[in-house]
């Protein structure tokens, strides 16, 4: 199993952190998990919300690539229908070409609709939208002349530079569960992605599905499952709960005020629901989590340490933790990694 760390930079109305503070632990954070031997960052996009959900992907990737070597780089997601294929296609590109290959571009459609409201995005086209920008990016890097006459984008012939140095194209990663976004998932050969807030029960039914799926569409590529996880590693479980808890309440407070269709209340008041949904506790305890999820087929765990609300140091301290205590120890004994 591979692991990443995760940064969505948020800061709630009233926290004494402050967003500056937020970007420069950002930045320093994934110089210790290239030196730890995270294998990723990954980064995740929303826009107009209260905390300052973080709103440009590509920007902070351009400076994290600049300033490491190995770690590959990942947008889980950026949502693809709220901007110009044309652009992305640039942008990531560039991002590409400073980190030396190293981008991974993961993209979703989006189902926040005041970001569409406030981005003058037409919410009822962003399934054909994504279609259509999928189609374009692939086009895009392909690096020959070519025109597009969609329902939604109308492309005169032109040719877009610079070229990512991976070819044919950036890797993509795409984001829905649902049987129409699996069905393209297993085309693009792209892993499962659920979300953050999908318990194992339900993660287990998607990768059913893909599962399943992949089987109907006679799929070649590689059986994969990327799963972000909330995290924080302690000496005792109690001190890790202690810890963890007003952020994680913040990130689902957040996702219950976009209406996301799940009730955090009682997994909130009770561990033993909580703990299907994040990875806290002492070394143990995170290892066994960690076994949970290798014998539904994880892949790669993207964990994010740095919650709202909780201390740089303190989500530093986790992310060093969970390396050494957790992946490494599971390493040496045969185990889940």
């Amino acid at each position: 199993m591979k692991y990443g760390v995760l940064f969505s930079c948020q800061d709630p109305p009233g926290s004494s952190i402050g967003h500056p503070a937020v970007y420069e632990a950002a930045l320093e954070q994934v110089l210790a998990a290239e030196r730890e031997g995270y294998e990723w960052v990954n980064l995740t996009e929303h826009h107009v919300a209260a905390d300052g959900y973080l709103p440009a992907l590509l920007a902070l990737l351009s400076a994290m690539a600049a300033s490491t070597e190995r770690i590959r780089l990942s947008t889980g997601m950026l949502i693809l229908t709220l901007h110009n294929p044309i652009r992305i296609a640039e942008e990531a590109a560039v991002v590409d070409i400073i980190s030396n290959g190293r981008l991974t571009l993961g993209v979703a459609a989006g189902y926040r609709e005041v970001e569409f409201q406030a981005m003058q995005v037409d919410y009822a086209t962003r399934g054909r939208r994504f279609s259509e920008s999928l189609e374009i990016l692939e086009l895009a890097w392909a690096g020959e002349p070519f025109s597009y006459d969609g329902q939604i984008f109308k492309i005169p012939e032109v040719v877009v530079r610079p070229l990512p140095v991976q070819r044919p194209g950036i890797p993509l990663w795409l984001g829905g569960t649902t049987e129409v976004a699996l069905r393209r998932v297993v085309r693009y050969g792209s892993p499962c992605f659920p979300g953050a807030t999908d318990e194992l029960g339900v993660v287990r039914q998607r990768m059913s599905s893909y599962d399943q799926m992949r089987e109907q569409m006679g799929a070649v590529s590689p059986r994969e499952l990327v799963l972000p996880r909330l995290a924080v590693v302690a000496d005792t479980t109690a001190e890790a709960r202690r810890r963890a808890l007003p952020g994680i309440r913040a990130m689902f407070d957040t996702y219950q005020s976009w209406g996301l269709p799940v009730d955090f209340g009682q997994a909130l008041r009770d561990w033993g629901l909580l703990d299907d949904l994040v990875i806290v506790g002492d070394a143990e305890h995170c290892r066994e989590a960690v076994e949970r999820y290798a014998e539904l087929g994880a892949t790669d765990l993207m964990l994010q340490f740095a919650m709202p609300t909780i201390e740089p140091a303190v989500s530093a301290e986790s992310q060093s933790r969970f390396i050494a205590q957790v992946a490494q120890r599971e390493s040496a004994t045969g185990g889940a990694v």
